[in-house]
């Protein structure tokens, strides 16, 4: 379930990171309601589909079922695969998944499922209207609306069988800076997995505490300005839903590079935005603030003018690096 971070404008306070979920045997139908040849039943209450699907001996579908059928047996994230075909808004019940299941995504679709931790009851809708943007026709993209409304442009279809227990959690704020134990083995890996970074994976170096943080507090003035300042590899929450790993290191003997990942979970992590330095063989230090989620900083010489750059959160899940 879900989308990987930084993919697709995932909406990470409403959407989980792509994940391995097991659910139960169902049925679902493979058009909207009513089905066959009848255009789809828009406008009704989610209550009033719920009764719709109860009269067939059925139910709404939970919003796990339904991403699960519109993702197909490759876990694509549209129903049309890897990449959203737009042909298919022409017809709501065109384009089948990889289930055979169609429609997926060209409308929104009431679901069975509540959002969790919402102040009102909402329930969860699935695919995405006409008007918007491709990214949001993916299989795993979410939004909500109060459960007693009645929307113009929302269908639904039924599901059998017992419905599955399985929910999409409610997002939650971590701490928003941890350090983090990553061997230089993992880092090298890491480099080498990605073209833009696979050149600094020999003769890696960590820079040393606590002595790399006092170099460059003597560079300056000295003052930490109430920042905290680190050569440990950091993972960072800078919003509901969205983490990264932040890192410096060198290669080689005088270049230094600041990299931000994407955390995928299981210690797995994808490259999201990187600074190298060339010429530069530091101590850069990282300097982090616990109070100040959206953004940290790299510096060689604290507090001196042109030596400090800024890690900044952008939504949707990105991380960007500046240096002014």
């Amino acid at each position: 379930m879900g989308t990987a971070p930084g993919q697709l404008e995932r909406q990470p306070e409403l959407e989980p990171r792509l994940q391995r979920l097991a659910l139960g045997a169902f049925e679902i139908d493979a058009h909207l309601y009513p089905g066959g040849s009848e255009p789809p039943l828009l406008g009704l209450p989610r209550a009033r589909a719920m009764q719709l699907c109860s009269e067939r001996k059925g139910r709404l579908c939970t919003e796990l079922e339904w991403e699960r059928a519109c993702k197909g047996p490759e876990s694509a994230p549209f129903a049309t695969g890897q990449d959203f075909d737009p042909s298919c808004l022409a017809d709501a019940s065109g384009c089948p998944s990889g289930f055979g299941v169609r429609g997926m995504g060209n409308l929104r679709e009431w679901t069975a499922s509540d959002l969790q931790g919402s102040k009102e009851p909402e329930a969860v809708l699935r695919g995405a209207s006409k008007q918007q943007p491709p990214a949001q026709h993916r299989c795993a993209h979410r939004a909500s609306t109060p459960v007693d409304t009645a929307l113009a442009d929302v269908g639904f279809r039924c599901c059998h069988g017992a419905p599955n227990a399985a929910r999409v959690g409610q997002a939650a704020l971590g701490t928003t800076f941890t350090k983090f134990e990553l061997p230089l083995t993992e880092l090298g890996q890491l480099l080498e997995a990605d073209a833009v970074t696979r050149g600094l994976a020999a003769n890696l170096t960590y820079f040393q505490e606590p002595e790399a943080v006092e170099t460059v507090l003597a560079k300056g003035p000295g003052d930490t300005q109430g920042f905290l300042l680190t050569v440990t590899p950091l993972l960072w929450n800078p919003a509901l839903g969205a983490e990264f790993l932040v890192l410096s290191a060198r290669s080689g003997t005088a270049t230094s590079f600041v990299l931000v990942y994407h955390s995928l979970g299981d210690r797995k992590f994808r490259l999201a935005s990187s600074f190298i330095m060339q010429g530069e063989p530091g101590p850069i230090v990282l300097a982090y603030n616990g109070y100040i989620r959206p953004r940290l900083h790299f510096s060689s010489c604290w507090g001196c003018p042109g030596e400090t750059g800024k890690i900044l959160y952008r939504d949707p899940d990105r991380a960007v690096i500046l240096q002014p």
